[in-house]
């Protein structure tokens, strides 16, 4: 005990005597660490001595240093800033912060800080001006770069740094054989000069000579191992090669002190997404882009492994911030405009893709990216025209003939037959002629859908023989014919099929959705929820299936509380996965939990700040909880963040809409267009502005124009109808929502006219087209439970009761309708209502309503002590919901307890305009 006691006080006084150490101790044992590259060491000496004192800004612009050797260009930023403010010597800051912004790819800001700065000390100056010449660079001004270089090489003309940055002007100019000899020059004064070596290899690579440039990258390791630039560049050049082998070798041969670094864990994302691991490159990229949130090359990753996992908000707003940095760089906007195709806005592709289709820059990848925006906009003819220029750039290229093979299938299946027929027919030999001689599936894949697309079934399943030796070990066939054969109603083939793809990929979430199908589809809910269930168990990341279970648990009519714990144990389980908080947090909204719908929208958008749709319901979650100022700043902050959405300029219009400002409301909405012009969310709403501003005309001008442009859409007729019937003219109303009605998506137009033909007092013609539309359509309970809601409403009590009935008989557990039966059968004083409500409790205990219409059926037979219990407990339970404490006060009255009545209609009326029925609280006070 003794001799533990002992060991206890030298420890104490160890520690002791580490916090008696004076700032200048802590200063000199951190520069120490520094000169012996232990930057790791000195930031912990540093953050020690600014714990002591935070003013000491020696010690800031030191962390500030070692933090970016570090690789943490966010954290040396903050704190050669601060360092800067606390009156450090700006001929060492400058230089330093300078270099920040430029690592971490804020050359424009460089630019506009330090341009007009003028430092006393040369060496000093030279480094800021060779830091601005690289940013000029960076902003394609080379007249600007040029004589920033020009200047730092006069005022230290033997630095290293300075030749370097005047060489790389030179090459950026044009002047490469120039940029050689200044290197060559310098090499022979300092053959082991690493920056001059490495940025000669950069030279030969500019020029194609791959083989010259890849011996002196690999001297540059040699020389210095910690060489990030070096070891990325041969990373790249194998990779470029597919050798994914050779480039992870490389990664992992990176010394400790590399691989910690921000840059070497940004090597070890590369490596994942080569190997088609998306999932670990977005979880080593989330934290990198904390650090770095500026870095192009670490915003195109983050994106890449995004768009694999059909992240595709997330990975669309990483390259729209990447595009602001960069906006003249090619591959760059490849990468966006393959995204918007891939998000299915061909327009938003062809407007990423003009500056280099009109600039004269389009390379054979642009022109067949915007070949297939060209396709899908149904724009055939400018398809053709860019598909064909490709193929002039590279006539021998497959991909360029397999996007003209395409183009003639879509066409065909747009308008079928004739000419264009026996052209698809052409070009589906064209791909079977280029998947026979490719060794590689995507040609064949291609084959496979154009088949499938075209509903040639057997064909489809001759090309999945021909493909499945070339996918021996993958699911992806058998798993395709297993859809084929779902389709063609062949369970026993496709149940074989889908087991074989598990069998070959039991990972593979494609086979088992087929499977749960199957289960689904033979009345085998629990075994299909089971499925999932299981494979969500084995698998390490499962967003996709977390959703799937979600929703088939909603199909089958699960409970709610039972889908909501689904998604919250993915948002726990997986918090990073943007698809499962928004399902989650609609889930939330859905049953009317609103102020947890709120927090986890909050939750949600804390953990991914930069998901413009997280955002997105974080305001709208604020607008629904009330708190409107707080969803404006949320809406303001979704358009700093996304302008190019629509969505924050619909919700300002809204929270102005609904404050009666239509003006405003107007110019948010006509923003929403320029973001997006064909939003139809925002259209609308601008015709409905101007209806709201008296623009009557105008409104039915638009929708008629719409109803030209678009024929198959309900929405403008049944728009027009609304007009119509709010001028009381019903007549012309009537035929605009039949020929909505008979459109193949409706929408809620067979119930506006069944309430139009009521409206106007033609019931016998109401009900006739009633029972047409159930005979044509059994399946679809949405329409015969809205026409029981409608005669509810217009006090059809013995209408509503027959019709909620039957829907009862079909869903026999579905707690809305025993709760509304029950009602109304007791309100008819009919048998069954009091078993029926206690049969729907026993379901779910919890239902609000139809605990409130229980208590109104026990009131109804009489058993006034019981119905009273029952409703005190649900006040008590939703003390929030004023309308049951009404309804237990005309409980009271209707029992004879007038006395016990009143106080209840009392803290009623005190809620003034926040109760909508006041006026009943009124009149029952007065009963009193």
């Amino acid at each position: 005990m003794k001799t533990r006691q002992f060991a206890l006080i030298l420890l104490v006084a160890a520690l002791a005597g580490c916090n008696q150490r004076s700032e200048q101790d802590l200063l000199a044992a951190a520069q120490k660490r520094m000169e012996q590259k232990d930057a790791a060491g000195a930031v912990i000496e540093l953050k020690n001595l600014l714990q002591k004192n935070p003013d000491n800004a020696n010690g800031r612009q030191l962390l500030g240093k070692a933090l970016l050797d570090a690789g943490d260009v966010a954290g040396a930023e903050i704190e050669l800033r601060r360092a800067w403010e606390l009156g450090a010597p700006r001929d060492e800051v400058a230089p330093l912060l300078a270099q920040t912004l430029l690592y971490s790819g804020q050359s424009r800001k460089l630019i506009s800080e330090f341009s007009d700065q003028s430092l006393a000390d040369p060496p000093a100056m030279s480094l800021l001006l060779q830091h601005l010449s690289m940013a000029y660079l960076a902003q394609g001004n080379l007249t600007e770069a040029k004589a920033a270089a020009v200047r730092a090489l006069q005022l230290a003309p033997d630095s290293e740094s300075a030749v370097i940055v005047s060489t790389r002007t030179k090459l950026a100019g044009g002047f490469a054989d120039e940029a050689i000899a200044a290197l060559d020059e310098l090499l022979l004064r300092s053959p082991k000069a690493v920056a001059a070596l490495q940025l000669k290899a950069e030279v030969l690579l500019s020029r194609g000579k791959t083989a010259e440039a890849e011996p002196l990258l690999s001297q540059v390791l040699v020389l210095d191992p910690n060489s990030y630039d070096a070891r990325s560049l041969l990373v790249r050049l194998a990779l470029s090669r597919q050798e994914v082998d050779a480039a992870a070798k490389l990664v992992e041969a990176m010394p400790p002190v590399v691989a910690k670094k921000p840059q070497g864990r940004f090597l070890q994302a590369q490596i994942a997404l080569a190997k088609n691991d998306a999932a670990k490159a977005k979880e080593l990229a989330l934290p990198l882009l904390k650090l770095m949130p500026n870095y192009l090359p670490l915003l195109r990753l983050g994106a890449a492994a995004h768009q694999q996992l059909g992240e595709l908000a997330d990975a669309e707003n990483l390259l729209n911030q990447a595009l602001k940095l960069s906006p003249e760089e090619m591959g760059l906007r490849r990468q966006f405009a393959s995204l918007q195709l891939q998000r299915r806005a061909p327009n938003k592709t062809m407007e990423t893709l003009r500056p280099l289709l009109e600039g004269g820059k389009a390379d054979a990848e642009t022109l067949l990216l915007a070949g297939k925006a060209q396709l899908m906009l149904g724009n055939f003819e400018g398809a053709d025209q860019a598909f064909g220029a490709a193929s002039k750039l590279r006539p021998d290229d497959t991909k360029t003939q397999a996007a003209l093979a395409l183009s003639a299938i879509v066409r065909d299946g747009a308008t079928p037959g004739g000419a264009s027929k026996s052209k698809a027919d052409a070009a589906l030999n064209q791909l079977r002629e280029l998947a026979a001689k490719d060794s590689g599936s995507n040609y064949d894949l291609m084959l496979v859908n154009s088949l499938m697309r075209r509903q040639d079934f057997p064909a489809a399943l001759a090309a999945l023989d021909k493909l499945a030796p070339k996918m021996k070990d993958s699911a992806v066939p058998e798993a395709l014919r297993g859809r084929i054969h779902l389709v063609r109603r062949d369970t026993a083939a496709a149940q074989a099929s889908f087991e074989a793809a598990h069998k070959a990929d039991a990972g593979y979430l494609p086979a088992v959705l087929g499977l749960v199908a199957l289960d689904v589809q033979a009345k085998r809910n629990d075994e299909g929820i089971k499925r999932l269930e299981s494979f969500i168990v084995n698998q390490k990341h499962a967003p996709q299936a977390r959703l799937a279970l979600a929703e088939l648990l909603t199909q089958t009519q699960a409970s709610p509380s039972r889908v909501t714990e689904v998604l919250a144990t993915g948002v726990r389980e997986e918090p990073t996965e943007a698809g499962l908080r928004l399902a989650y947090i609609d889930q939330l909204l859905r049953v009317g939990s609103t102020t947890a719908a709120a927090q986890a929208a909050q939750e949600a958008s804390a953990a991914l700040p930069l998901n413009p749709d997280l955002l997105e319901r974080l305001a709208r979650t604020q607008f629904a909880s009330g708190d409107r100022a707080q969803a404006a700043k949320t809406y303001v902050r979704l358009n700093a963040l996304a302008p190019n959405r629509a969505q924050g300029w619909l919700g300002l219009a809204q929270l102005r809409f609904v404050d009666k400002d239509y003006a405003g409301a107007e110019r948010e909405v006509k923003r929403a267009l320029e973001a997006e012009p064909n939003s139809v969310a925002a259209q609308r709403l601008l015709i409905q502005l101007a209806v709201r501003q008296g623009r009557v005309d105008e409104a039915l001008a638009a929708l008629r124009e719409r109803q030209k442009k678009y024929p198959q859409e309900a929405y403008a007729l049944i728009s027009e109808a609304e007009i119509e019937i709010g001028r009381q003219k019903l007549d012309a109303a009537i035929p605009l929502l039949r020929k909505a009605s008979a459109l193949r998506d409706p929408g809620d137009a067979p119930v506006r006219l069944f309430a139009a033909l009521l409206a106007a007092q033609k019931r016998d013609e109401a009900l006739a087209f009633e029972s047409q539309w159930q005979a044509a359509h059994p399946n679809n309970q949405a329409f015969a439970a809205a026409t029981a809601d409608l005669l509810l409403t217009r006090g059809d009590f013995d209408g509503a009761l027959s019709r909620y009935e039957a829907l009862l008989k079909r869903n026999p557990d579905a707690v809305p309708l025993i709760n509304n039966v029950a009602w109304l059968r007791s309100k008819a004083g009919k048998p069954g209502a009091r078993e029926l409500a206690e049969r729907g409790l026993k379901l779910k205990a919890d239902d609000a309503a139809l605990r409130d219409t229980y208590a109104t059926v026990l009131a109804n037979e009489k058993d006034f002590g019981k119905a009273i219990g029952v409703q005190r407990q649900l006040v008590g339970d939703l003390p929030d919901q004023p309308i049951y404490k009404l309804n237990l006060a005309k409980l009271l009255i209707q029992s004879g307890d007038k006395a016990a009545a009143k106080p209840e209609l009392e803290s009623l009326a005190r809620l003034g305009g926040k109760f909508a029925q006041q006026k009943e609280v009124e009149a029952l006070l007065k009963t009193l």
